[in-house]
């Protein structure tokens, strides 16, 4: 049998489990295959030599990713002369926030807030692959393939694990560019997405009364029959990357942990307390998933680009990602979660200080402010200031660099930032660029 008609056959397999309407695709796709089911020349990996992984109790990392740049001034850096919203009081003494925040603004004490962000990329393609990856493009360059620093994450976790599959990064929002790519990591680190949050895993489970538990075993077997003759013929790697796929496909469907999907199991209570809305549903989907230690969760809210209009697109966005913001750090904290959780909130770049024309604010990578909390990071505590204007750092000394909040978010989750990783290829690759520093201060939680 040819390796393409095996292909076929394993695929007319998956859609006889009862993958109907392309889910056999979807499944191959959330499994990190590409193509046609995945239908990709895998790469063989060795384990990287290197040790990443420092002690730590941080089993989890939330990064809530502001997608198109949300303004500063608006929201967590506020200038009253400078914002069509007002300010409320945080429970961070002495600490104001916009408007937008209200709600949030209550939870603070829980975080850290680090408000001299700052890089040199105003570009969202080339901002978003720093903030998902902490290198710059021109740094990059020779290594088209680095991974999302979550799935970097994933990987120091779970490299050793060797139970039934289970997603360890898992992706919400948007999906473009490296946020949830594996990059030159195995190919199982790539992101579990989840493209409706109402629907997470829909047909990864058999049809009601179509096939039973005893034909489901039986069809395994005759699929374990096909790959022992063709592997025995072919001698290719390949067929026993792709052995290990359709395998922890089906682990994933007999997975007891499913029911981490299925926010039903929440109290009506508490699901209005995060909202009805997509906002709430993603968020509370973070906690459950924090709860069951899934290495990596993203979500990703979009609509930040506000060159117009911009009063109105932030309210819009905030109604709902407010209450939802809220309710999760509350949980992680009411619930001892946040000491193995780190929470992290930031956008790629903030936006001008002044308004313009139409209520427009443009891209401005100069100052922003990021959140982060949980783990080692002390609570309540507010790193480094922009300056009067909001227009860039106060302080030279505290000034950090998207890439040193990344180094610090490796540090405070588990990794080692001055470590090596290698490439399928063999090249050594930094986790951070070695211009990075650990911003030390936020790690004497």
């Amino acid at each position: 049998m040819s390796r393409k008609n095996f292909l076929r056959k394993t695929a007319g397999f998956l859609a006889g489990l009862g993958l109907a309407n392309g889910a056999a695709d979807a499944l191959a796709k959330s499994l990190g295959l590409t193509g046609r089911l995945g239908a990709e020349e895998m790469p063989e990996w060795d384990d990287d030599p290197y040790d990443i992984v420092l002690p730590s109790k941080v089993k989890s990392v939330i990064f809530i990713n502001m997608a198109g740049g949300m303004s500063h001034v608006d929201t967590l850096d506020p200038r009253s002369n400078q914002s069509a919203f007002g300010t409320v009081n945080s429970s961070i003494k002495g600490i104001q926030i916009g408007e937008p925040f209200r709600k949030t603004a209550a939870q603070l004490k829980h975080l850290s807030m680090i408000r001299s962000t700052w890089s040199e990329d105003g570009d969202h393609g080339f901002a978003q692959k720093l903030l998902n990856t902490g290198y710059r493009m021109t740094e990059s360059a020779g290594f088209p393939d680095i991974p999302s620093w979550g799935c970097t994450v994933a990987y120091a976790k779970k490299k050793d694990y060797k139970g039934p599959y289970f997603p360890s990064v898992v992706t919400l929002g948007q999906r473009g560019g490296v946020i949830g790519r594996h990059g030159f990591l195995p190919i199982r680190f790539s992101s579990f997405h989840i493209g409706n949050v109402d629907r997470p895993i829909n047909n990864l489970t058999p049809a009601a009364g179509r096939i039973t538990e005893e034909r489901l075993k039986r069809r395994e077997q005759f699929l374990n029959l096909l790959n022992d003759g063709f592997e025995s013929r072919s001698q290719a790697s390949q067929v026993q990357v792709w052995r290990g796929m359709f395998d922890s496909a089906l682990e994933f469907m007999n997975s007891d942990q499913l029911v981490t999907f299925d926010l039903s199991k929440e109290s009506a209570v508490n699901r209005r307390r995060y909202g009805e809305t997509w906002a709430g549903k993603s968020m509370l989907m973070a906690r459950r998933l924090a709860q069951a230690e899934v290495p990596f969760i993203q979500i990703t809210i979009g609509g930040w680009d506000t060159h117009n209009n911009n009063r109105a697109k932030i309210a819009d966005i905030m109604k709902e990602a407010d209450p939802a913001i809220a309710a999760l750090i509350e949980d992680l904290a009411g619930s001892g979660l946040l000491d193995q959780t780190m929470f992290y909130l930031s956008s790629e770049f903030g936006r001008t200080p002044v308004v313009g024309e139409r209520d427009g604010r443009d891209h401005f990578p100069r100052v922003w402010t990021s959140l982060m909390g949980g783990g080692p990071v002390p609570r309540g505590a507010v790193f480094g200031e922009s300056d009067k204007k909001a227009q860039r750092p106060a302080r030279e000394d505290q000034a950090y660099h998207v890439r040193d909040v990344t180094a610090t978010l490796y540090r405070a989750a588990g990794l080692d930032p001055e470590q090596t990783l290698t490439t399928g290829s063999g090249r050594p690759f930094p986790l951070v660029p070695r211009s990075a520093k650990i911003i030390e201060s936020m790690l004497r939680g």
